[in-house]
C-alpha cells in the first residue's frame, strides 16, 4: 500500500528531520563533555612558527621617459597639428603653443636629407619660426625630430630634424 504525501505526513517527516538533527547535535555535545572531563595531559605545547612569507617578487619598472623623450613627443605632435591642422587660426594657435618650447623664435633647424656611412648632409639651416610656417603652408609634415639641444631653462636651443 501506498501512502500519500498529505500536508499530516509532510509535516511528520520535517519533525522527523529535525528530531534526528537535534539529537546529532546533543550527542556531539555529550561527547564534548566527556572530553572536557578527562585529565589534561601534560605534553609540551608545539607552537607553530609562521613560515616566512615570501618576499614580492619586485614589479619590473616601467621606465619614465626622459625630459628630452617627452618633448621630442610634444615637438613631433605640434609638427603634425600644424601641417594637418582645419583652419588657418588653429595652425597659427599651434604655431604659437610650439614656439614656447623654444628659447626664441629664431633657434637654428637643421634638417638632414642624406645620411650614409656615418656622413649626414644638411639642408640649408633655417629657423622654428621658418620652418613652423614653412609646415603650415605645406599641409604635410615630412621631418621627425632626430635631436635638439636645450638651454639652461630647458627650452630647445638648437633642433635637427630628418626625413620621417
Amino acid at each position: 500500500m501506498k501512502i500519500k504525501n498529505t500536508p499530516l505526513i509532510n509535516s511528520l517527516k520535517g519533525l522527523a528531520f529535525v528530531a534526528i538533527i537535534a539529537l546529532m547535535t546533543a550527542s556531539c555535545k555529550s561527547k564534548k563533555a566527556v572530553a572536557d572531563l578527562q585529565p589534561e595531559t601534560t605534553e609540551p605545547e608545539v607552537v607553530d612558527t609562521p613560515a616566512p612569507k615570501p618576499e614580492p617578487k619586485p614589479q619590473p619598472k616601467v621606465e619614465e621617459p626622459s625630459a628630452e623623450e617627452v618633448l621630442t613627443g610634444r615637438l613631433n605632435s605640434y609638427f603634425s597639428g600644424i601641417a594637418n591642422a582645419s583652419s588657418l587660426s588653429a595652425a597659427n594657435r599651434n604655431i604659437n603653443e610650439a614656439t614656447r618650447l623654444f628659447s626664441g623664435n629664431d633657434a637654428p633647424v637643421l634638417i638632414i636629407f642624406y645620411a650614409a656611412n656615418g656622413q649626414e648632409d644638411f639642408d640649408e639651416p633655417t629657423t622654428i619660426s621658418k620652418y613652423l610656417n614653412y609646415l603650415k603652408d605645406q599641409g604635410k609634415n615630412p621631418h621627425k625630430v632626430k635631436e635638439m639641444v636645450l638651454d639652461a631653462q630647458g627650452k630647445v636651443k638648437e633642433l635637427v630634424l630628418v626625413k620621417k
